[in-house]
């Protein structure tokens, strides 16, 4: 037979991401490669940050909660000190 899995396996990874700034708008480019909106105060590591945020919550979303796969159990005991 075939079976069913739960839509949600519960791994305690939040379905939503909440953020107060506006990530996409720093990440959108024209045809050449410019920003098409400026960041607060014209500090371009802002966009950087938020390049770096959006690949670590892309990674998150799609991995979900490492800790919970066995695979890694071992290596968490040993960098524990157990």
């Amino acid at each position: 037979g075939t079976e069913r899995r739960p839509a949600r396996a519960g791994d305690g990874v939040s379905p939503i991401v909440i953020t107060g700034n506006d990530l996409a708008a720093a990440w959108a480019i024209d045809r050449r490669g410019d920003p098409l909106y400026p960041v607060v105060g014209g500090d371009q590591r802002q966009r950087e940050m938020a390049f770096r945020g959006g690949v670590n919550i892309v990674i998150y979303t799609l991995t979900g909660n490492y800790k919970a796969d066995q695979v890694h159990v071992p290596a968490l005991l040993e960098r524990l000190g157990q």
